[in-house]
Protein backbone atom coordinates (compact mmCIF):
# COMPACT_ATOMS: atom_id res chain seq x y z
CA UNK A 1 0.00 0.00 0.00
CA UNK A 2 1.62 3.23 -1.23
CA UNK A 3 0.76 6.91 -0.97
CA UNK A 4 0.14 8.96 -4.11
CA UNK A 5 -0.18 12.74 -4.44
CA UNK A 6 -3.26 13.67 -6.50
CA UNK A 7 -3.13 17.15 -8.00
CA UNK A 8 -6.88 17.61 -7.47
CA UNK A 9 -7.17 20.15 -5.96
CA UNK A 10 -4.46 21.28 -3.55
CA UNK A 11 -1.73 21.00 -6.16
CA UNK A 12 -3.73 22.21 -9.16
CA UNK A 13 -1.58 25.34 -9.49
CA UNK A 14 1.77 23.58 -9.04
CA UNK A 15 3.97 23.01 -12.06
CA UNK A 16 5.67 19.66 -12.48
CA UNK A 17 9.02 20.55 -10.82
CA UNK A 18 7.29 21.65 -7.61
CA UNK A 19 5.06 18.57 -7.58
CA UNK A 20 8.09 16.30 -7.94
CA UNK A 21 10.12 18.10 -5.29
CA UNK A 22 7.31 18.14 -2.75
CA UNK A 23 6.32 14.52 -3.35
CA UNK A 24 9.91 13.35 -3.08
CA UNK A 25 10.56 15.25 0.16
CA UNK A 26 7.24 14.39 1.78
CA UNK A 27 7.19 10.61 1.43
CA UNK A 28 4.84 10.16 -1.53
CA UNK A 29 5.68 7.22 -3.76
CA UNK A 30 3.52 8.16 -6.72
CA UNK A 31 1.68 10.96 -8.50
CA UNK A 32 -1.83 11.09 -9.88
CA UNK A 33 -2.45 13.82 -12.43
CA UNK A 34 -5.97 15.16 -12.90
CA UNK A 35 -6.27 15.92 -16.59
CA UNK A 36 -8.86 18.05 -18.39
CA UNK A 37 -9.15 20.44 -15.43
CA UNK A 38 -6.68 23.22 -16.30
CA UNK A 39 -4.07 22.04 -13.81
CA UNK A 40 -0.53 23.26 -14.38
CA UNK A 41 1.34 19.94 -14.43
CA UNK A 42 1.28 19.68 -18.24
CA UNK A 43 0.09 16.06 -18.47
CA UNK A 44 -2.51 16.67 -21.16
CA UNK A 45 -3.31 15.51 -24.68
CA UNK A 46 -1.65 18.61 -26.04
CA UNK A 47 1.75 17.53 -24.69
CA UNK A 48 4.13 16.88 -27.59
CA UNK A 49 6.12 13.63 -27.87
CA UNK A 50 9.14 15.54 -26.52
CA UNK A 51 7.09 16.88 -23.60
CA UNK A 52 5.79 13.43 -22.78
CA UNK A 53 9.29 11.96 -22.81
CA UNK A 54 10.49 14.78 -20.55
CA UNK A 55 7.63 14.20 -18.07
CA UNK A 56 8.40 10.47 -17.93
CA UNK A 57 12.12 11.09 -17.42
CA UNK A 58 11.60 13.75 -14.73
CA UNK A 59 9.28 11.48 -12.76
CA UNK A 60 11.73 8.59 -12.99
CA UNK A 61 14.67 10.79 -12.02
CA UNK A 62 12.72 11.75 -8.88
CA UNK A 63 12.34 8.03 -8.03
CA UNK A 64 8.56 8.36 -8.36
CA UNK A 65 5.86 6.75 -10.49
CA UNK A 66 2.81 8.09 -12.29
CA UNK A 67 0.23 6.11 -10.34
CA UNK A 68 -2.82 7.18 -12.34
CA UNK A 69 -4.26 9.83 -14.65
CA UNK A 70 -7.77 10.96 -13.75
CA UNK A 71 -10.12 11.86 -16.58
CA UNK A 72 -13.54 13.46 -16.90
CA UNK A 73 -14.71 10.61 -19.18
CA UNK A 74 -18.14 9.38 -18.11
CA UNK A 75 -20.20 6.82 -19.98
CA UNK A 76 -23.65 7.34 -18.47
CA UNK A 77 -25.21 9.21 -21.41
CA UNK A 78 -27.85 7.22 -23.36
CA UNK A 79 -26.73 9.03 -26.52
CA UNK A 80 -24.76 6.41 -28.47
CA UNK A 81 -22.98 8.98 -30.66
CA UNK A 82 -21.90 10.99 -27.61
CA UNK A 83 -20.59 7.87 -25.88
CA UNK A 84 -18.61 7.07 -29.04
CA UNK A 85 -16.97 10.51 -28.90
CA UNK A 86 -16.04 10.02 -25.24
CA UNK A 87 -14.62 6.53 -25.80
CA UNK A 88 -12.57 7.66 -28.79
CA UNK A 89 -11.19 10.64 -26.87
CA UNK A 90 -10.32 8.42 -23.91
CA UNK A 91 -8.29 6.18 -26.23
CA UNK A 92 -6.01 9.16 -26.87
CA UNK A 93 -5.45 9.38 -23.12
CA UNK A 94 -4.48 5.71 -23.10
CA UNK A 95 -1.66 6.64 -25.47
CA UNK A 96 -0.71 9.60 -23.26
CA UNK A 97 -0.62 7.34 -20.21
CA UNK A 98 1.65 4.85 -21.95
CA UNK A 99 3.95 7.67 -23.07
CA UNK A 100 4.49 8.87 -19.48
CA UNK A 101 4.75 5.32 -18.11
CA UNK A 102 1.39 5.41 -16.31
CA UNK A 103 -0.47 2.11 -15.88
CA UNK A 104 -3.92 3.34 -14.77
CA UNK A 105 -6.64 5.61 -16.16
CA UNK A 106 -9.61 6.65 -14.02
CA UNK A 107 -13.00 6.97 -15.75
CA UNK A 108 -16.62 7.31 -14.58
CA UNK A 109 -19.94 5.60 -14.94
CA UNK A 110 -21.25 8.32 -12.67
CA UNK A 111 -25.06 8.69 -12.78
CA UNK A 112 -28.27 7.09 -13.92
CA UNK A 113 -29.78 9.29 -16.68
CA UNK A 114 -33.05 11.02 -15.84
CA UNK A 115 -34.07 11.33 -19.48
CA UNK A 116 -33.63 9.39 -22.69
CA UNK A 117 -32.62 10.67 -26.12
CA UNK A 118 -35.08 12.81 -28.08
CA UNK A 119 -37.74 12.83 -25.40
CA UNK A 120 -37.69 9.09 -24.82
CA UNK A 121 -37.98 7.72 -21.28
CA UNK A 122 -34.82 7.29 -19.27
CA UNK A 123 -33.10 3.96 -19.97
CA UNK A 124 -33.50 1.11 -17.52
CA UNK A 125 -30.72 1.01 -14.94
CA UNK A 126 -29.56 -2.45 -15.96
CA UNK A 127 -29.20 -1.20 -19.52
CA UNK A 128 -27.09 1.72 -18.27
CA UNK A 129 -24.86 -0.68 -16.37
CA UNK A 130 -24.41 -2.74 -19.54
CA UNK A 131 -23.49 0.14 -21.83
CA UNK A 132 -21.13 1.58 -19.24
CA UNK A 133 -19.53 -1.86 -19.03
CA UNK A 134 -19.35 -2.06 -22.82
CA UNK A 135 -17.45 1.23 -22.91
CA UNK A 136 -15.03 0.03 -20.23
CA UNK A 137 -14.47 -3.23 -22.11
CA UNK A 138 -13.72 -1.50 -25.40
CA UNK A 139 -11.23 0.77 -23.69
CA UNK A 140 -9.62 -2.08 -21.76
CA UNK A 141 -9.16 -4.02 -24.99
CA UNK A 142 -7.58 -0.98 -26.63
CA UNK A 143 -5.40 -0.26 -23.59
CA UNK A 144 -4.11 -3.78 -23.02
CA UNK A 145 -1.26 -3.64 -25.58
CA UNK A 146 -0.22 -0.31 -24.02
CA UNK A 147 -0.02 -1.85 -20.53
CA UNK A 148 -2.73 0.46 -19.18
CA UNK A 149 -5.71 -0.52 -16.99
CA UNK A 150 -9.12 1.18 -17.22
CA UNK A 151 -10.51 1.81 -13.76
CA UNK A 152 -14.12 2.80 -13.11
CA UNK A 153 -14.43 5.01 -10.06
CA UNK A 154 -17.15 4.45 -7.49
CA UNK A 155 -18.52 7.96 -7.87
CA UNK A 156 -21.88 9.70 -8.17
CA UNK A 157 -24.68 7.14 -8.27
CA UNK A 158 -22.10 4.60 -9.41
CA UNK A 159 -20.62 4.89 -5.94
CA UNK A 160 -23.20 2.21 -5.10
CA UNK A 161 -21.18 -1.00 -5.11
CA UNK A 162 -23.76 -2.91 -7.17
CA UNK A 163 -23.67 -0.46 -10.08
CA UNK A 164 -19.87 -0.17 -10.17
CA UNK A 165 -19.21 -3.88 -9.65
CA UNK A 166 -21.82 -4.95 -12.19
CA UNK A 167 -20.43 -2.64 -14.88
CA UNK A 168 -16.87 -3.89 -14.39
CA UNK A 169 -17.98 -7.51 -14.25
CA UNK A 170 -19.98 -6.94 -17.45
CA UNK A 171 -16.80 -5.56 -19.05
CA UNK A 172 -15.22 -8.91 -18.18
CA UNK A 173 -11.66 -7.91 -19.02
CA UNK A 174 -8.50 -8.37 -16.91
CA UNK A 175 -7.55 -4.75 -17.58
CA UNK A 176 -10.78 -3.40 -16.05
CA UNK A 177 -11.09 -2.62 -12.35
CA UNK A 178 -12.41 -0.21 -9.76
CA UNK A 179 -11.16 2.94 -8.06
CA UNK A 180 -12.49 2.70 -4.51
CA UNK A 181 -13.55 6.21 -3.47
CA UNK A 182 -13.77 6.29 0.38
CA UNK A 183 -17.29 7.72 0.51
CA UNK A 184 -19.25 7.92 3.77
CA UNK A 185 -22.24 6.46 1.91
CA UNK A 186 -20.36 3.15 2.02
CA UNK A 187 -20.73 2.87 5.79
CA UNK A 188 -23.08 0.26 7.21
CA UNK A 189 -23.42 0.57 10.97
CA UNK A 190 -20.37 2.81 10.99
CA UNK A 191 -18.23 0.20 9.22
CA UNK A 192 -16.93 0.01 5.65
CA UNK A 193 -16.44 -3.77 5.78
CA UNK A 194 -19.73 -4.73 4.11
CA UNK A 195 -19.30 -2.45 1.08
CA UNK A 196 -15.59 -3.24 0.82
CA UNK A 197 -16.31 -6.98 0.75
CA UNK A 198 -18.49 -6.51 -2.33
CA UNK A 199 -15.74 -4.98 -4.47
CA UNK A 200 -12.46 -6.03 -2.83
CA UNK A 201 -11.50 -8.32 -5.73
CA UNK A 202 -11.79 -5.44 -8.23
CA UNK A 203 -9.96 -2.65 -6.37
CA UNK A 204 -6.90 -1.45 -8.31
CA UNK A 205 -6.63 2.09 -6.91
CA UNK A 206 -7.98 4.10 -3.96
CA UNK A 207 -9.03 7.74 -3.63
CA UNK A 208 -8.83 9.10 -0.10
CA UNK A 209 -10.32 12.40 1.03
CA UNK A 210 -10.13 14.60 4.12
CA UNK A 211 -9.31 12.61 7.24
CA UNK A 212 -11.69 14.80 9.26
CA UNK A 213 -15.07 13.75 7.84
CA UNK A 214 -15.78 10.60 9.81
CA UNK A 215 -14.69 7.99 7.29
CA UNK A 216 -13.01 4.99 9.05
CA UNK A 217 -9.65 5.04 7.30
CA UNK A 218 -8.00 2.90 9.97
CA UNK A 219 -10.49 0.13 9.27
CA UNK A 220 -10.02 0.48 5.51
CA UNK A 221 -6.23 0.35 5.80
CA UNK A 222 -6.53 -2.80 7.87
CA UNK A 223 -8.76 -4.42 5.24
CA UNK A 224 -6.42 -3.46 2.41
CA UNK A 225 -3.38 -4.76 4.29
CA UNK A 226 -5.19 -8.00 5.14
CA UNK A 227 -5.87 -8.50 1.43
CA UNK A 228 -2.28 -7.77 0.43
CA UNK A 229 -3.17 -4.63 -1.51
CA UNK A 230 0.04 -3.29 -3.09
CA UNK A 231 -1.45 -0.42 -5.09
CA UNK A 232 -1.75 3.29 -4.47
CA UNK A 233 -3.93 5.36 -2.18
CA UNK A 234 -4.23 8.90 -3.60
CA UNK A 235 -4.82 12.10 -1.65
CA UNK A 236 -7.89 13.60 -3.33
CA UNK A 237 -8.43 16.84 -1.39
CA UNK A 238 -10.99 19.11 -2.98
CA UNK A 239 -9.98 22.40 -1.35
CA UNK A 240 -6.73 24.19 -2.12
CA UNK A 241 -6.61 25.60 1.41
CA UNK A 242 -8.24 23.64 4.26
CA UNK A 243 -10.38 25.52 6.78
CA UNK A 244 -8.52 26.17 10.06
CA UNK A 245 -10.93 23.89 11.93
CA UNK A 246 -10.09 20.93 9.68
CA UNK A 247 -6.36 21.58 9.82
CA UNK A 248 -6.40 21.74 13.63
CA UNK A 249 -8.54 18.61 13.87
CA UNK A 250 -6.13 16.69 11.64
CA UNK A 251 -3.23 18.05 13.72
CA UNK A 252 -4.84 16.60 16.84
CA UNK A 253 -5.50 13.28 15.09
CA UNK A 254 -1.89 13.07 13.94
CA UNK A 255 -0.67 13.87 17.45
CA UNK A 256 -2.68 10.99 18.88
CA UNK A 257 -1.58 8.63 16.09
CA UNK A 258 2.10 9.42 16.64
CA UNK A 259 1.64 9.05 20.39
CA UNK A 260 0.09 5.62 19.96
CA UNK A 261 2.84 4.62 17.52
CA UNK A 262 5.57 5.71 19.94
CA UNK A 263 3.94 3.74 22.75
CA UNK A 264 3.61 0.63 20.59
CA UNK A 265 7.20 0.74 19.28
CA UNK A 266 8.94 1.65 22.54
CA UNK A 267 12.10 3.70 23.24
CA UNK A 268 14.40 1.20 21.49
CA UNK A 269 12.81 2.11 18.16
CA UNK A 270 13.37 5.87 18.26
CA UNK A 271 15.17 6.04 14.87
CA UNK A 272 12.34 4.12 13.24
CA UNK A 273 9.82 6.38 14.94
CA UNK A 274 11.52 9.43 13.43
CA UNK A 275 11.19 8.00 9.93
CA UNK A 276 7.60 6.83 10.48
CA UNK A 277 6.52 10.25 11.70
CA UNK A 278 8.13 12.06 8.80
CA UNK A 279 10.77 13.86 10.87
CA UNK A 280 13.44 13.33 8.26
CA UNK A 281 11.27 14.73 5.49
CA UNK A 282 9.84 17.65 7.44
CA UNK A 283 12.76 18.77 9.55
CA UNK A 284 13.24 22.12 7.87
CA UNK A 285 14.19 24.96 10.23
CA UNK A 286 11.32 27.11 11.36
CA UNK A 287 11.44 30.76 10.31
CA UNK A 288 12.25 33.23 13.10
CA UNK A 289 9.32 34.80 14.90
CA UNK A 290 8.41 38.31 13.87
Amino acid sequence: MKLSLLTYNMARNWELPKILEFARQSGYAGLEFRAESKHKHGVELEASPEDRRDIRNRVQDAYLEVACIGLSSRFDTPDVARRREIVDRTKRYVELAADVNCRRLRVFGNDMPKDGVGGEPAPDRERVIRYVGDSVRELAEFAQPHGVDILLEMHGQFNYWYFARSAVEHASHPGAGIVYNCDNRDLVGGSVASTYSRVRHLIRHVHMHEFTKGYPYLELFGLLQRDGYEGYCSSELGQELPPPEEFLLMYAQLFRAWGALAAAMGPAALPAQAVASGTVATAAPRPPRA
